[in-house]
């Protein structure tokens, strides 16, 4: 780009100088047209009433005395020098216009590159700051519980199994296994579940906090028409949070972290153990035991599925859900006038 530039500049210089040196040289008039020669009686006379304007003689240009015979307006420097002058202002203009646009190529390549179609501009930098892959399980465990913690809110669907109500499981009690979806407001603490059994029965369930309502209908298009009754705590404690509003918590406070491949689609799947001490009594008058804690995280690094296992040793719980929906607005209508 510097050469190319030098090289336009040069052209405007040399120009300079080739009309300089043209404009100091004498004039040089044709030589008069002889009256033996046919064309002398086509020559141009000059009128008798505007003679043309002749530049006065100076030093370096001395008038030439014309030739015996009729003759046409004498050459004047100054009629050779405006076009001159014109021309080398046009060299210039275009040797610093081809400079300017070398010096515009040469930034516009420094510029990513831009789809032709979109106008999108295609970095060849990667927009994210880590990839999922380059981070170690502690990291990625801690980094999917981070998104849903600064998302704001997530969405759920999946099945649960569980032998008794608890702070895992809180709500009016409707069957060991059920097919769940339900949203989340991590700021609040606040989750709206609708579960379904085998039969079609539905529990509809809504904790704030420590604070949970539930109502039950024998199909779930009848819930609307069932009332809310308020749940006390079921396994005496009183977390800050309940249900699946607990599942970023349990994903940092996970230990032995490691990779466990991938899963059909190629998203990466990694395994932690939950203590016990996290988990919690979830079966009335059993003490609490581990769970194994499956994760899986798609190529962004946001966590798409969680499956929390009791371990044998421990009551039976099983938690299977898609994670759906991060980070977008969620409503979670408290119910109004519940009984005390």
């Amino acid at each position: 780009m510097t050469s190319l530039a030098a090289a336009a500049l040069g052209t405007a210089v040399a120009a300079v100088v080739v009309a300089r040196r043209r404009a100091g040289a004498p004039a040089v008039l044709p030589p008069p047209p002889s009256p033996t020669r046919p064309e002398a009686a086509f020559a141009p006379q000059p009128a008798r009433h505007d003679p043309p304007e002749v530049d006065s003689p100076t030093e370096e240009q001395a008038p030439v005395a014309p030739a015996p015979g009729p003759v046409g307006p004498p050459a004047t420097r100054g009629g050779r020098t405006r076009p001159l002058a014109v021309a080398v202002v046009v060299a210039v203009v275009v040797a610093v216009a081809a400079g300017l646009g070398v010096l515009a190529a040469g930034a516009d390549d420094d510029r990513p590159e831009a789809d032709v179609e979109t106008g999108v501009s295609m970095s060849a930098e990667p927009t994210t700051t880590t990839a999922i892959t380059d981070l170690s399980p502690e990291e990625a465990f801690a980094q999917a519980a981070d998104r849903l913690v600064a998302g704001g809110s997530f969405g759920y669907v999946g099945t649960t199994s569980a032998i008794d109500v608890s702070h895992v499981r809180p709500g009016l009690w409707l069957a060991v296994d059920l097919t769940v979806e339900g949203e989340v407001a991590t700021a609040a603490g606040s989750v709206h579940e609708i579960a379904v059994d085998g039969r079609g029965r539905a529990a509809e369930t809504v904790s704030e906090g420590p604070v949970v309502w539930g109502r039950l209908a024998a199909s779930r298009d009848a819930l609307p028409e069932a009332t809310y009754l308020p749940i006390g705590d079921e396994s005496g404690r009183e977390p800050a949070a309940k249900g699946v509003a607990l599942v970023p918590a349990w994903l940092d406070a996970t230990v032995d972290r490691r990779d466990a491949g991938t899963d059909g689609h190629g998203n990466r799947v990694l395994r932690g153990t939950l203590p016990a001490s996290v988990l919690g009594e979830v079966v009335d008058g059993r003490a609490a035991g581990d769970a194994d804690v499956v994760l899986t995280l798609d190529p962004a690094g946001d966590p798409v599925r969680v499956e929390v296992t009791s371990l044998p040793s421990g009551p039976p719980l099983r938690l299977t859900l898609d994670l759906v929906r991060i980070g977008e607005p969620v409503e979670i209508d408290l119910p109004a006038d519940v009984p005390p």
